[in-house]
């Protein structure tokens, strides 16, 4: 099971909108005691980083350990959330699980393997080393405080799609019968609805593609739709719900350091977010790993460079676009395979339906990632928002022959099998 969701920026950004909360000296002290502070991600040595005075990033991870267990469970959902105060602009980095990094003390293996290894700790030095980004805070959250958050504020309404209600109606992805239900269209999905929706991954989506990049994209709107709800909640509901979630949310974050950046952030009167999805296109090949584990293969330079213009404003290349820094940085050439072979190219994009960040398209073999054969079907650019989005063909590969064991079979199988939680 995977959570690879937003649940963890609706969080943080609830917590951020928590800020008025500290004129009101009844909520001082219950705030201070809801929360759950743990490590120091200050303490923690990565070396030489990159950082500005002006910029907050706060890593976000979304585990999938349920609240009666007991072990940390797997980081599927690693993003970055940033505060430019110098441009007052907000932003959120997504950096795929399946990504194939160094992780200090453990060799080369998944991004998401970082937090089982060694927790939210060692997910950052694995990020420091591969990415060369400083990070100043951290926030984790499960399972079950998403769908709460969810259900204190009311619901999200979520624009589906005919295939997308049909799947949720017929599978576990909506882990409680009772909710299988949801038409397509515009609709309000409760807290458990929306968590099904988020893990979505063997529907192709027409606005955010197929695989892990559609479930990114949908999980991206189920942030947005959240985001607005909470905006539109009374002062006093606000920090009612951000006090009954605060205690399943694991951070390094204190009351007052909560206050004053919510304080900043509400000064600034930023409302929009900024979105950014690494590998950037034209900058990975999918392939496998050691243990036939399915991967992805990045150009490290490419994906860095663009990360660090992307959060810091430094360093543009050519117009700012995904396709310019891959271009730059030796695009598929520069992917750095590790002598495995078997490695498809993938495309560097095609043009973006207006969605930036989380595109991906081609037919799906049920592996739940991309597939073009001989389509050359189109799918959304990985940009920033702020970035005109990139332009280019799909390579033909054969997705049978990447990920012809375990995600085709698992694919394979019924899902509509009552209970449980949803396939990866």
């Amino acid at each position: 099971m995977t959570l690879k969701t937003y649940k963890i920026i609706l969080n943080i950004f609830l917590v951020i909108s928590v800020a008025a909360g500290g004129v009101l000296g009844y909520y001082d002290a219950r705030l201070e005691a809801a929360i759950n502070k743990t490590g120091d991600l200050g303490s923690v040595d990565v070396g030489d980083v990159k950082f500005d005075e002006d910029v907050v990033n706060i890593l976000l991870v979304g585990s999938d350990r349920r609240s009666d267990e007991e072990a940390a469970g797997r980081s599927d959902s690693s993003m970055i959330a940033t505060i430019n105060f110098k441009t007052k602009e907000l932003k959120l980095t997504s950096i795929m699980r399946d990504i194939y990094v160094e992780i200090p003390g453990h060799g080369r293996d998944k991004l998401n393997s970082a937090y089982a290894y060694g927790g939210v700790e060692l997910l950052y030095q694995t990020i420091a080393k591969n990415f060369g980004i400083k990070i100043d805070k951290y926030c984790v959250v499960d399972f079950d405080t998403f769908e709460k958050v969810i259900n204190e504020v009311g619901g999200i309404e979520i624009d589906l799609e005919e295939k997308e209600a049909q799947y949720l109606n017929t599978t576990n992805y909506i882990s409680k019968k009772k909710y299988r239900n949801v038409k397509a269209g515009k609709h309000i999905l409760n807290g458990n609805q929306a968590l099904g929706y988020s893990r979505i991954r063997y529907v192709v989506s027409k606005k955010y593609g197929d695989g892990d990049f559609g479930r990114t994209g949908r999980q991206r709107a189920v942030m947005q739709a959240t985001f607005d709800k909470v905006k539109g909640q009374s002062l006093t509901k606000i920090l009612d719900i951000a006090l009954k979630v605060l205690s399943d949310v694991s951070t390094d974050m204190d009351a007052d350091y909560i206050k004053g950046l919510a304080a900043s952030v509400i000064k600034m009167g930023t409302t929009d977010i900024d979105q950014m999805r690494i590998p950037i296109e034209g900058s990975y090949k999918m392939g496998r790993a050691q243990h036939n584990m399915f991967v992805f293969f990045i150009n490290f330079n490419a994906n860095k460079a663009a990360m660090n213009y992307f959060i810091f404003g430094d360093g543009k290349v050519g117009d700012g676009s995904d396709e310019a820094f891959a271009k730059e940085y030796g695009g598929l050439s520069g992917v750095e395979t590790f002598g495995y072979s078997g490695v498809s190219n993938t495309s560097s994009g095609s043009t973006s339906s207006g969605n930036a960040g989380y595109g991906n398209s081609g037919g799906s073999t049920g592996s739940g990632y991309p597939t073009s054969s001989t389509s050359g079907t189109s799918r959304p650019a990985s940009t920033a928002t702020r970035r005109p989005a990139t332009t280019a063909a799909t390579q033909a590969t054969t997705e049978q022959q990447i990920q012809a064991t375990t995600h085709a079979t698992t694919a394979a199988k019924p899902e509509n099998t009552s209970q449980g939680n949803a396939e990866e």
